[in-house]
């Protein structure tokens, strides 16, 4: 869990500071929202979110129990990789368009 943290605040600051030195702010949102939509994408893909219930009952029925608990955690890192670079996306989305 810390390493996952770890990994998303350095990602977020590594746009941070791209947006900072090259003076462009727009990449700073474009690099957070980019990972920040491609990880609740992953997630909803290994949640099953995009499939309709008959197939979730089948995917659950047919699955092992192991592979369960491991797209789940995979769903877990890429929620809280994705998450906080997402809000970032949009708080500096939402500074930037009032100045």
């Amino acid at each position: 869990m810390k390493k996952t943290i770890i990994l998303s605040l350095g990602i977020m600051c590594i746009s941070i500071i791209l947006g900072k030195i090259l003076n462009n702010w727009m990449l700073t949102i474009q690099i957070s929202g980019i990972i920040g939509l491609v990880c609740f994408v992953i997630a909803g893909i290994l949640n099953g979110a995009f499939i309709s219930g008959d197939r979730l009952r089948s995917n659950y029925s047919t699955d092992i129990k192991e592979d369960r608990i491991r797209r789940s955690k995979i769903t877990n890192f890429v929620l809280i990789v994705g998450s906080p670079n997402f809000i970032l996306a949009g708080f500096i989305f939402i500074i930037n368009t009032r100045s």
